[in-house]
């Protein structure tokens, strides 16, 4: 998914005013009437929830909008350059940024650091419809005819025409969801979200099928008790709609360890759940059910949870303080009353509650239950 983009806009230029005497047949010595220039057009950011990613930014990167006409003889007005609309997606942040970051290596960390660190928001488009004046177009200058007064009847005074606003915005799109689902390299996330709610993402036996986040959507009945999951690609936030509640989950690829330090495929798609209100956090056992392993995996749980809770950490921008209900999925690895075990020792440790699942069986009632 490509979530991130810089662009260069620049709206038109105003007109200039015109310096003009009437001559006619009958007044040769007619007065000024010079007209005013033409107003550039502004440059509007829609949101539009039809736009899925930021893509189309790969193959065009300025917008600039055509100057607006000068003014002319006979007191006319210049012509007037139409304003620019640039579509965004729904969840897209705004930011204006130097020009110095403009063609810089974005994957060269300290210089990805500097431009977040620099940047400036101007708007966050979290409605489809949204309408945002991101450039203002120059207003045109006047003519000779308005600067014509009883002192000064030959005018030769004009305005030129304003310029128009450039500036270079960096685009960062966020998924609009309420729930965020998180957790190590092939833990079940994917296979999770399709449990509830159908959606359909990749899903193998190896780390990394997921590459970009997976949004479905949760159909909860009236009352707050689970019914059958809805359809997928929504960006709805926890609506009512027919007496029932309807809650958009996103997925997001497994964080690593020192994911911040740029291993695996980084951080940044972390970006997706600052939205949610709650995080869901997968863990999965590592081993079937022998012996040495029931004595081993509450500590490769709060191993797991851990690393990833220092990700979390490290990323910052609210993640660490959400809402969050960790679940451990492939519950049919563990024997019943390992569960209860576990539970416990997990508790004493990070002073989480545990939710046993199994994406694959469709057991996942108890989590559903907590997300009523």
């Amino acid at each position: 998914m490509k979530d991130l983009a810089r662009i260069y806009i620049k709206a038109g230029d105003g007109g200039d005013g015109s310096v003009h005497f009437l001559h006619g047949k009958y007044q040769p010595k007619g007065g000024p009437d010079g007209g005013d220039g033409g107003d550039g057009g502004d440059i509007i950011l829609m949101a539009d929830e039809n736009i899925a990613n930021l893509v189309e930014f790969n193959y065009k990167k300025k917008y600039i909008v055509p100057n607006a006409d000068h003014g002319w003889g006979k007191k006319m007005h210049g012509k007037n350059t139409d304003e620019m609309k640039i579509g965004v997606p729904v969840g897209t942040v705004v930011y204006e940024i130097s020009q110095d970051f403009a063609d810089v290596n974005l994957r060269e960390r300290a210089t990805f650091d500097k431009m977040m660190s620099e940047r400036r928001m101007i708007v966050d488009m979290v409605k489809h419809g949204q309408r945002f004046e991101a450039a203002w177009g120059g207003r045109g200058g006047r003519g000779n005819f308005q600067f014509r007064s009883s002192t000064n009847q030959t005018p030769k005074e004009f305005e030129p025409g304003k310029p128009g606003d450039e500036k270079w915005l960096l685009l960062e799109m966020k998924v609009v969801a309420s729930i965020g689902i998180v957790g190590l390299p092939n833990v079940g996330k994917s296979s999770l979200l399709k449990a509830l709610t159908n959606a359909n993402p990749k899903i193998a036996g190896y780390p990394f099928t997921t590459l970009e986040p997976n949004l479905g959507v949760l159909k909860l009945r009236a009352g707050g008790h689970g019914g059958p999951p809805n359809r997928t690609g929504e960006n709805i936030v926890s609506p009512l709609r027919d007496g029932h509640k309807y809650l958009t989950l996103v997925d997001v690829p497994g964080v690593v360890e020192d994911a911040w330090e740029g291993k695996g495929i980084g951080p940044w798609f972390l970006r997706h759940l600052e939205r949610t209100d709650t995080l869901i956090h997968v863990l999965a056992p590592s081993v079937e059910g022998t012996e040495p392993a029931r004595s081993l995996l509450a500590g490769q749980l709060i191993h797991d949870y851990q690393i990833v809770r220092k990700e979390l950490e490290k990323y910052g921008h609210g993640l660490p303080e959400k809402k969050e209900i960790v679940v451990v999925n492939k519950k049919e690895l563990v024997d019943s009353s390992w569960q209860v075990e576990v539970g416990i020792e997990f508790a004493k440790k990070t002073h989480k509650e545990l939710v046993w699942v199994s994406a694959a069986s469709n057991e996942i009632g108890e989590l559903v239950a907590k997300l009523s």
